[in-house]
């Protein structure tokens, strides 16, 4: 069997120590991608500071903010020891905005640095500005502006911060706007374009339906969003991998050479849809493993593959980058998974692309290279009555496939990624989904027992219930001193306009009943900016970093500010 290697060195590179040596080094300075690693695994084992005993509201709490201009839906992402032009070496935090902006901060102090070490704006107003989602309907699941959603990822090897933004156009003499979509590429240390960049994705004129054809099918600005992280993968004949950058909409991912910034292979989920929407859509996070295999959670859309067709709605796809015998690449399906319920989830709206699939660490037991993904829940007439999914990633099993299902207790399922922890003695998944329109569910911790889930229903759960569920990441000293760290949005999950504020949890990560804090509990000191939806905290070196509407709010040990 083919072993997962857990982390990318391009992904964060000083955490390779541990995967490949089975031993934390002695701290974490980068956090380059989307929850920690390729994997998705959510996981920080490298934090000797921040522990269950000091994580309360006496020594614990909000030390300081910036503000930004736009919301945060991308996670922050950290480099240690940067130094920036110009002012000398930072441990530097990376925050994008909804705005098209891309910050550059003292990850330790807004003190010594209010300001920001440098900021980007790539917009021109008042011809380039952010998309406003009220021109697509289909888009005003972020709001009001939409520019940089993504989280991006970054090339410590080149120093390179890679991103989607997207902008609203006006050419003189045009009736229509244009809709752009372009691929940057930022220097870290001062903000500015490298060489090539940015590139053009797609540009096209509003509502004419033309979009920009592409090898498996077409590509609208307009209305094919990108909400997913990108990914920056090791691939053979690529010394600095390649760029996988995800779209919903009519859901495609493309593949590009992160040197030229040109574009190698695309491929669509759903190219010949038997309805008008076509579908599809990437909305959660793309994986990757070591042997340069991407893992894609693919939304509603027709499902015919497993009778000659080529649509690959409501499934798990494996993808490989090779070569095509004529001096270019295509992406070649290597395998995939579809629960057995795929046309009425297709039906129903009940995505199994709501979630990540994340590749967990070799397990004991007959099946060792697992993926985990948890999809959105049951309707009545359904048959998705278990929407978290255990699936072997060395043979997914096609339509039907997959190692183990269970319930939960989400009835409408997961729009949130497991994060993965173990202890030595257990191995636990943690997870929090929604209950209804109305209602939301708890955090709840599940165990894996010689790679599965054992028993079938979670074996501790916190107090507290998040209305949209959210998704956790966990902090620890390698298997000691588990924290899992969450960001509550307290409002239902389609209210778009909410100014709710956020609200940051510590629960132990081996009893979720023990919540260790909140930052309400200290709300005068450590209230948190308006939250935004699906954001999960990243924690490093004793800080944990929240993401808003407003601002980026800056968490560690007191003294803090009164």
């Amino acid at each position: 069997m083919k072993r997962f290697v857990l982390i990318s060195l391009l992904a964060v590179t000083a955490i390779a120590v541990y995967a490949f040596a089975g031993q934390p080094p002695a701290a974490i300075i980068n956090v380059l991608t989307w929850q920690y690693s390729n994997s998705r695994l959510g996981q920080n084992l490298h934090e000797t500071i921040l522990t269950p005993t000091n994580v309360n509201a006496t020594s614990f709490g909000k030390i300081f903010s910036y503000p930004v201009d736009g919301n945060i839906y991308g996670q922050p992402l950290y480099v240690g020891n940067l130094t920036i032009t110009g002012q000398g070496a930072h441990n530097v935090v990376f925050a994008v905005t909804e705005n098209d902006s891309v910050y550059a901060f003292d990850a330790d102090s807004a003190t010594v640095n209010p300001n920001p070490l440098w900021q980007t704006s790539l917009l021109n107003p008042p011809n380039v500005i952010a998309y406003p989602c009220l021109d697509n309907h289909k888009a005003c699941t972020i709001y009001p502006t939409i520019g940089i959603t993504g989280t991006p990822v970054i090339d410590r090897m080149t120093n390179t911060i890679y991103l989607v933004a997207r902008t609203k156009e006006i050419v003189s003499g045009q009736t229509n706007p244009y809709y752009y979509e372009r691929l940057h590429a930022l220097d870290i240390r001062t903000g500015k374009e490298k060489p090539g960049s940015p590139a053009t994705i797609c540009g096209d004129y509003a509502h004419t339906g033309q979009g920009c054809q592409f090898t498996t099918g077409i590509f609208d600005p307009l209305a094919d969003g990108q909400r997913s992280p990108l990914l920056l993968e090791p691939t053979t004949g690529f010394p600095q991998g390649v760029l996988y950058i995800a779209v919903a909409g009519q859901g495609m991912i493309l593949a590009y050479d992160p040197v030229s910034l040109s574009r190698l292979a695309d491929f669509m989920f759903t190219p010949h849809p038997t309805n008008t929407t076509g579908g599809g859509g990437i909305w959660a996070g793309v994986s990757g493993d070591a042997n340069g295999n991407v893992y894609v959670p693919v939304g509603d859309g027709t499902f015919d593959v497993n009778v000659g067709g080529n649509n690959y709605g409501d499934s798990i796809v494996k993808l490989n980058l090779v070569s095509n015998g004529s001096g270019g690449y295509v992406l070649q399906v290597m395998d995939y998974f579809t629960p057995p319920d795929e046309l009425c989830r297709q039906t129903n709206d009940i995505d199994l692309g709501s979630g990540t699939p994340v590749l967990l660490p070799p397990q004991t037991g007959t099946v060792p290279n697992l993926i985990a993904i948890a999809g959105k829940g049951k309707v009545p007439t359904c048959d998705a009555a278990n929407p978290i999914y255990l699936v072997n990633a060395d043979e997914m099993g096609g339509m039907g496939g997959g190692v183990q299902s269970i319930a939960g207790t989400a009835s409408q399922g997961y729009y949130s990624t497991v994060a993965y922890f173990s202890t030595g003695a257990a191995n636990n998944l943690y997870l929090g989904g929604v209950l209804s329109t109305t209602a939301g569910d708890t955090m709840q911790e599940f165990r894996l027992v010689s790679g599965l889930f054992n028993p079938v229903k979670s074996v501790s759960k916190s107090p507290t219930t998040y209305l949209a569920g959210a998704t956790p990441v966990i902090t620890a000293a390698g298997t000691k001193n588990g924290i899992m760290w969450t960001l509550e949005r307290p409002a239902l999950l389609w209210t778009e306009t909410a100014t709710n504020n956020a609200v940051l949890h510590a629960y132990n990560a081996t009893n979720l009943h023990l919540e260790l804090y909140n930052s309400s509990m200290n709300s005068s000191r450590d209230l948190a900016g308006p939250a935004v939806k699906f954001q999960p905290p990243m924690a490093i070196n004793g800080k944990v970093y929240v993401g808003t509407q407003t601002e980026l709010d800056v968490y560690g040990l007191c003294p803090c500010p009164q």
